[in-house]
């Protein structure tokens, strides 16, 4: 099988797995939302800005070293696999003697015990992280599809056993213990890959320059993800940021079923022609228009759509979040996009590029919302949103620049469906004033009537969108 055949393999399985899975977290987190309560949530998110945090470290970039190298063999694969299990063990131990700390940090002792049992993820997760790079360097996209799938759906029973039964937050935290537990096991029996006893140093020393930035890179751009949690947490409390937390994953999702879909399958494919640079500009295009079509309509439809999902989906308890959400939208639209470029940075070997960016954004952003979070949420949101639309430009330019693309070739392709989906919002709103439905009604039959709008939208624009320079393919690959 050619690349271009593991390609359109991997992303058809990717897809799957997305749409089967968050379909699958979608359903639980309502479920998880009505059982328990906002300040669960919270609390639960004061750990996993530490412990997410912390994580990054089990991996070292050597996972995407892994993939992006096209010459690494047993001593590279075996000797990470060792380094990443002495890493996890030392994160647990780490974290099991710092979670004091945290709780202190937060004025919330009852994170105490949270802390110590999350931080068994570090020690559990390190034995699978060589395993998944290899199934993804080789493509094998359905494997990590079905174990992603099974995953979600057994750690979620649990969750929602748990909550049922009256565990409070501490059906979050089983939850993610069995998530980890079944990934690993499932990991193992799908990889026919074993590890060696082999340690070789001058392997780890020849894929640690990559890693080391990428690394870097992971680091900076999980606290740009994470410093409004912490501030949040810090300076309103867990119910603030439970409302927060909801909204912000809300705008993660065209980035989880859309952008990341495209990215993890592409990173390996564009490994493999790395150096063929005509190639690299053709198919970015083509991510960036495939992306825009479909993330851009979906955040305009969340927009109109929000106190109606909220609603039904989280009950009224949640109804503070509707206008962070719709902050969010616009947020979620330019992230969809700006993310992409991580596949450019890597494929090319240039995390040190991309480490750097990352660096001076988040120094940026911590300054803009240590100034917003005494202003309240909203704020927060605002600011967050603000600082994106401005440093997407300069993110943008910084890609484009990297693969000799001019930049306005960019700008026309996602200019068009922006327009379209600002459109779209006007003519929903104007539909929603004049038409009175239940909340139920509006949500499925707003999806249809936003289809049928954009549908024809791209239709009567087809001239400038789907016959343009690029085509919907990876013929090139």
């Amino acid at each position: 099988m050619n690349l271009r055949q593991n390609t359109i393999r991997g992303l058809t399985w990717s897809g799957i797995s997305q749409v089967v899975s968050q379909g699958c977290q979608f359903l639980i987190t309502a479920i998880l939302a009505h059982l328990l309560s906002p300040s669960d949530f919270g609390l639960l998110g004061m750990a996993t800005v530490f412990t997410g945090f912390a994580a990054i470290f089990s991996d070292m970039g050597i996972s995407g070293a892994i993939i992006q190298s096209q010459n690494v063999d047993e001593r590279h694969y075996s000797s990470a696999f060792w380094l990443n299990v002495l890493v996890g063990l030392s994160l647990t131990v780490a974290f099991i003697l710092l979670s004091p700390v945290i709780a202190r940090f937060y004025n919330r002792q009852d994170l105490l015990p949270i802390l110590t049992v999350l931080s068994f993820n570090f020690f559990l997760s390190s034995f699978t992280i060589v395993q998944q790079a290899i199934l993804t360097k080789s493509m094998n996209f359905k494997s990590l599809a079905m174990r992603d799938i099974l995953a979600v759906i057994s750690s979620g029973t649990a969750g929602i056993l748990c909550a049922y039964h009256g565990y409070g937050v501490w059906s979050l935290v089983i939850q993610s213990l069995t998530y980890t537990v079944t990934n690993n096991l499932l990991l193992w029996i799908s990889s026919e890959w074993r590890p060696r006893w082999m340690f070789n140093v001058a392997s780890i020393k020849e894929i640690l320059p990559f890693s080391a930035h990428l690394t870097g890179f992971q680091l900076v751009n999980y606290l740009a993800r994470n410093i409004d949690y912490l501030l949040i947490g810090k300076v309103l409390g867990s119910q603030a940021l439970g409302f927060y937390s909801l909204a912000y994953k809300l705008m993660m999702f065209p980035l989880q079923n859309f952008t990341w879909v495209i990215t993890k399958v592409m990173f390996p494919a564009f490994s493999k022609i790395q150096n063929e640079m005509d190639k690299v500009r053709r198919n970015y295009l083509v991510m960036v228009k495939a992306v825009a079509l479909l993330s851009f309509p979906f955040m305009a439809y969340l927009f109109v759509t929000a106190p109606d999902i909220i609603h039904l989906v989280y009950g009224d308890n949640w109804i503070v979040a509707v206008p962070l959400v719709r902050i969010f939208c616009f947020c979620g639209m330019v992230q969809s996009i700006t993310s992409l470029g991580g596949t450019i940075y890597l494929s090319k070997g240039r995390a040190d590029l991309q480490f750097t960016m990352a660096l001076i954004s988040t120094f940026l952003l911590s300054i803009v919302l240590y100034i917003a979070v005494h202003h309240g949420i909203e704020s927060v949101a605002f600011a967050y949103t603000l600082f994106y639309l401005i440093w997407a430009n300069i993110a943008i330019f910084v890609v484009a620049k990297l693969i000799s693309l001019k930049i306005s070739k960019l700008y026309k392709i996602v200019w068009t469906p922006f327009i379209f989906s600002m459109l779209l919002i006007l003519i929903m709103l104007g539909i929603k004033k004049l038409i009175f439905l239940e909340p139920l009604s509006r949500v499925v039959s707003f999806g249809i009537i936003g289809l049928i709008i954009y549908a024809i939208l791209i239709l009567l624009a087809r001239q400038v969108v789907l016959k343009g320079d690029q085509r919907f393919t990876f013929g090139e690959l």
